[in-house]
C-alpha cells in the first residue's frame, strides 16, 4: 500500500515504544451502538457495548450490519458503518499526535465540537489519504483500491498518502466530493459529474448516517461498562491487519505472537508470508541462529574426521 515517508517514520518511532492498553487512560467510549461489533484488545479481543472505553491501541470491528458511534477525548465524534475496521492510537512523542487508523469501511467524522484544550486533536488515516484533525462533518468511504470523501458541513483537508513524501493538502468544501484510486492520484469530481457520482454514494451509504445523532458520552462518564468476552480470532478475521503496509502491520507480530501455538493460524501465517515476512522469525527461529548455535560444524562428505559437538 501507499504510505508517505512522514507516517512510517512516525509509526517506526511510536511502536517502539511499550505501552499496556489496560493501564492506559480511556481514549474515548462506545456511544451508539446497533449490532454486533468486537474490540481487539492486546493478544484477545472483547464483544463491544454501549459505554464500553476504548484504549490506544483498540481496534474496532463492526459487523456486516452494524454501526457504531464512538466518541473520542478531543469530542471529536467518529461513526462506523458496516463491516469498518478502526484502529486508535497516539503518539508518545514530546508533541504528541492522535489519530485513528481506518483500513476499510464507512466512517463519518464530526468535529464541529471539538475540545482542542486537551492537546491535538485527532486526525483520521486511511491506507490512501490523511485528514487532518476538523472542524467540519465528514463522511468516507475506504475500499481496497479506492476511497471516497464528501465533505456535509464546513471545510476540510486531504493529505494524500504517497510513497516519495506527503503531497500538499488538497482543500475541500462544503459539498465537494473526492475520489481517489490506488496509485492514482486523488481529484475533487467536477460539478458536471458530481451529481451523479455522489447519488450512488449517497445511496449506499449508511442510513445512520443520514441523521446527525446526539452526544451519549456524559452518560458513561461515571459508568463502567465491562465488555463480555469473545471467541478468540482466526487468521481471516484480522488479515487486513496482517497484510498492511508494513509500519502498521509490524505491531502485530508482537502483539498476536502467542497465536502460532494456533495450528490453523500458524499455518495461515505460513501460507501467507509472502504479504507480511516479518513473521518468518516467529515462525522459524531455528533459521535466526548463530553458527555457533547449531549442533554439529560441517564436515565434508566422505571424511574420516568426526564433527566437532555442539559448544557449550
Amino acid at each position: 500500500m501507499l504510505r508517505s515517508v512522514a507516517f512510517t517514520v512516525f509509526l517506526a518511532t511510536f511502536l517502539a515504544v511499550p505501552r499496556c492498553a489496560a493501564g492506559a487512560d480511556a481514549a474515548g467510549a462506545i456511544t451508539i451502538l446497533e449490532g454486533e461489533a468486537f474490540v481487539y484488545r492486546g493478544a484477545g479481543r472483547v464483544g463491544a457495548l454501549e459505554g464500553v472505553r476504548l484504549m490506544l491501541g483498540d481496534i474496532v470491528e463492526t459487523g456486516g450490519s452494524s454501526f457504531a458511534q464512538i466518541e473520542l477525548s478531543d469530542r471529536l465524534v467518529l461513526q462506523l458503518g458496516p463491516a469498518t475496521r478502526a484502529m486508535l492510537n497516539a503518539s508518545a512523542r514530546p508533541q504528541p499526535e492522535r489519530w485513528v487508523y481506518v483500513i476499510v469501511g464507512w466512517g463519518k467524522v464530526s468535529g464541529i465540537q471539538r475540545d482542542s484544550r486537551g492537546g491535538p486533536g485527532y486526525a483520521i488515516r486511511t491506507p490512501l489519504f490523511e485528514i487532518p484533525p476538523t472542524a467540519g462533518v465528514v463522511v468516507f468511504k475506504i475500499g481496497p483500491a479506492e476511497a471516497n470523501l464528501y465533505v456535509e458541513r464546513g471545510e476540510a483537508s486531504v493529505v494524500e498518502r504517497r510513497t516519495l513524501g506527503p503531497a500538499a493538502p488538497v482543500r475541500l468544501k462544503v459539498d465537494q466530493y473526492y475520489r481517489r484510486k490506488s496509485g492514482e492520484p486523488g481529484a475533487v469530481v467536477p460539478r458536471a459529474a458530481q451529481a451523479a457520482a455522489m447519488q450512488a454514494f449517497v445511496d449506499e451509504m449508511p442510513r445512520a448516517f443520514h441523521d446527525s445523532l446526539p452526544s451519549r458520552i456524559d452518560q458513561f462518564r461515571q459508568r463502567e461498562v465491562r465488555p463480555p468476552p469473545a471467541p478468540d480470532f482466526a487468521y481471516a478475521d484480522v488479515e487486513p491487519w496482517l497484510k498492511a503496509e508494513p509500519p502498521v502491520r509490524r505491531e502485530f507480530v508482537q502483539r498476536w505472537r502467542a497465536r502460532i501455538e494456533d495450528r490453523a493460524f500458524r499455518a495461515a501465517l505460513v501460507a501467507n508470508l509472502f504479504a507480511h515476512p516479518e513473521w518468518d522469525p516467529m515462525l522459524f527461529p531455528e533459521k535466526y541462529l548463530p553458527n555457533e548455535y547449531l549442533q554439529y560444524d560441517p564436515v565434508p562428505a566422505g571424511s574420516a574426521v568426526l564433527p566437532r559437538s555442539r559448544k557449550k
